[in-house]
């Protein structure tokens, strides 16, 4: 792009029709591919306006070989890219329901710590009854019931 004078110490850089410095960009087409030129900063190349249309290549030309392995490399890339962009995807929704299972989980862990401490209440109430152990209890209660169908 920009030629260098080692002797004098100053930089050429090379201008567009404006008189501005060029930018190099790179080239996305088929017949181009990844192959830099030289352009007015201020053109644009799809509507076609601002700046002038300045315009040389920056590279040498490719060769059929070249321009076939850099054109197969660019889908190559293009195809792992849409790739990556997927299994982004699934990795957010993996993380969104690992997020739901845990939510989950947490509400599931204060169930069972309600139950527990609701189970150990009524074993304390039934335990507590005169001394009586829990077993005897419960087949007090299931005698007085019968007597009391009896009767």
């Amino acid at each position: 792009m920009s030629e260098i004078s080692r002797s004098s110490g100053c930089v050429d850089v090379n201008k567009c029709f404006c008189g501005i410095p060029v930018t190099v960009k790179k080239s996305s087409t088929s017949d181009n591919p990844g192959r830099r030129f030289e352009t007015c900063k201020f053109y644009n190349h799809v509507t076609k306006l601002g700046g002038c249309n300045y315009f040389r290549w920056f590279d040498r030309v490719q060769t059929d070989w070249q321009r076939v392995i850099i054109n197969n490399q660019n889908m190559r890339e293009n195809l792992l890219t849409k790739e990556l962009e997927l299994k982004q995807e699934d990795l957010a929704n993996v993380k969104e329901e690992k997020n739901r299972l845990s939510m989950e989980v947490e509400r599931l862990k204060k169930k069972v710590k309600t139950v527990k401490e609701e189970n150990s209440r009524l074993k304390g109430e039934c335990s507590n009854r005169n001394g009586i152990p829990v077993t005897i209890c419960v087949l007090l209660c299931v005698l007085l019931v019968c007597l009391a169908r009896l009767f």
